[in-house]
C-alpha cells in the first residue's frame, strides 16, 4: 500500500483515536468519582491513565507523526501543523516519551495489584507521601527513552538526504521544511559492499529494548503472582474476591491492548532495519494502532469492572432509577470541573 493511502489512513484514525478517547476517559472519570469508592487508592492510578490517554491523544493530534523503514533505517517523521522550527526534534523525542509512557504506566498498575493481593503490607508505599515517589520512577525509563532518541540519532547529510527522498517518492505534497523527523539508521554499505556498524544507534535501541523487557518482566511476574494468590485465597469475602477478579482481569485485558497496538507494533519497528527489510510505507500500522491505543484501554475498564458496567447499561437502556439518573447527572458535572481544572492549572 503507497504512502498516500497510509497518510489518509492515520489521518482517519487520528480523528477516530482522539474522540473516542477523551469519550470513554472523560466517562471512566465520572464513574472512578462517583462509583469508584471501593477502589481505594487504585482510582488515582486509574484517574492519573486517563489524564495521560488525552494528553497524549492531543500530542499525537498535534505532531501528526507518520512512521517509514527504508535501507535499514527507521524514520519517525512529524508533520508540522505550525512553525516550531526550533523545536522540531524536541518535539519528536517528547513523542517519544509519551509513547514510552504509556507501557510504563501499565507496568505500574500491575505492581498495585500485586502488592494489593500478594504484599498488602506494602500498599501503603501507594498512599501520600509515598505516592509522589512512582512519577519519579516511572521519569527515569521514560528520560532515557527520549534522551536516547534525542542524543543517540543526529541529523546528518545522510539522514537530510534519505528523509527527502522518502518525502518525495512516498508521500508527495509533504515538503522537507513542514516535517521534523528522528532517523534511526543501524548500518550503511559503502560503494565497496562494506557494511559499516552505527555503534551509537545500535546502543539506542538497546535502551529501548531493554526498558521494554522489563516492563514486560514486571507484567509478567506481577500478573502471574496477582492471578495465582486470588487463585488460591479463600479467606477474603466474596466481594473483595470479586472486585479483584474484576480488576486482575482488566488488567490481563490492558495488558493484551497494548501488546496487541503497542508492543508488538514498536518490536517489529525496530528489529526490521535490522535484517534490511523495507517494509515502506507500511510502517504507518505502527502510528494506526497508537493513535486507536489511548481510547480503547479505557473501555477495558468500564467492560469489566461491575459496578461501572451496570451503570453504564443502566443509563443506555434508560431502565436506571433515579440514583443512577443523579449519578450521571452529577457525573458529568464532575467530569466537567475536573477537566477545567486539569486546562487551567
Amino acid at each position: 500500500m503507497n504512502g498516500a493511502f497510509w497518510l489518509a489512513l492515520v489521518d482517519t484514525a487520528d480523528m477516530v483515536g482522539f474522540t473516542m478517547t477523551f469519550s470513554v476517559n472523560l466517562v471512566l472519570l465520572g464513574l472512578i468519582r462517583t462509583r469508584g469508592k471501593n477502589l481505594g487508592t487504585y482510582k488515582y492510578l486509574m484517574s492519573f491513565f486517563s489524564f495521560f490517554s488525552m494528553f497524549y491523544a492531543i500530542v499525537e493530534s498535534i505532531l501528526r507523526p507518520i512512521m517509514h523503514i527504508e535501507n535499514t533505517t527507521f524514520f519517525l517523521i512529524s508533520r508540522k501543523r505550525f512553525d516550531y522550527s526550533r523545536l522540531g526534534k524536541i518535539n519528536s523525542a517528547f513523542y517519544c516519551a509519551c509513547f514510552a509512557t504509556s507501557f510504563v504506566l501499565s507496568a505500574v498498575h500491575f505492581v498495585y495489584r500485586y502488592f494489593a493481593a500478594c504484599k498488602p503490607h506494602l500498599i501503603r508505599f501507594f498512599n501520600l507521601p509515598y505516592l509522589f515517589l512512582w512519577p519519579i520512577g516511572c521519569s527515569i525509563p521514560v528520560t532515557a527513552w527520549a534522551s536516547v532518541s534525542y542524543f543517540l540519532y543526529p541529523d546528518t547529510e545522510y539522514t537530510e538526504s534519505a528523509v527527502t527522498n522518502v518525502l518525495k517518492t512516498h508521500y508527495d505534497g509533504i515538503k522537507k521544511e513542514n516535517v521534523s523527523y528522528i532517523a534511526y539508521v543501524y548500518y550503511q554499505y559503502d560503494t565497496d559492499g562494506v557494511r559499516h556498524v552505527y555503534i551509537k544507534n545500535l546502543l539506542g535501541c538497546f535502551v529501548h529494548y531493554f526498558v521494554m523487557s522489563m516492563t514486560f518482566v514486571v507484567v509478567f511476574y506481577c500478573g502471574f503472582s496477582t492471578w495465582w494468590t486470588i487463585r488460591e485465597h479463600r479467606g477474603a469475602s466474596d466481594k473483595t474476591r470479586q472486585l479483584q477478579n474484576q480488576l486482575f482481569k482488566a488488567l490481563v485485558l490492558q495488558t493484551l491492548i497494548p501488546s496487541l497496538f503497542m508492543y508488538i507494533p514498536t518490536g517489529v519497528m525496530f528489529i526490521a532495519p535490522f535484517f534490511d527489510i523495507n517494509l515502506n510505507a507500511n510502517a504507518n500500522f505502527i502510528v494506526f494502532c497508537s493513535f486507536l491505543y489511548p481510547g480503547l484501554d479505557p473501555l477495558i475498564l468500564i467492560l469489566i469492572i461491575k459496578e461501572f458496567r451496570v451503570c453504564i447499561l443502566a443509563i443506555i437502556k434508560g431502565t436506571g432509577n433515579n440514583r443512577v439518573s443523579d449519578i450521571y447527572t452529577t457525573s458529568r458535572g464532575k467530569m466537567s470541573q475536573v477537566v477545567v481544572h486539569d486546562l487551567s492549572g
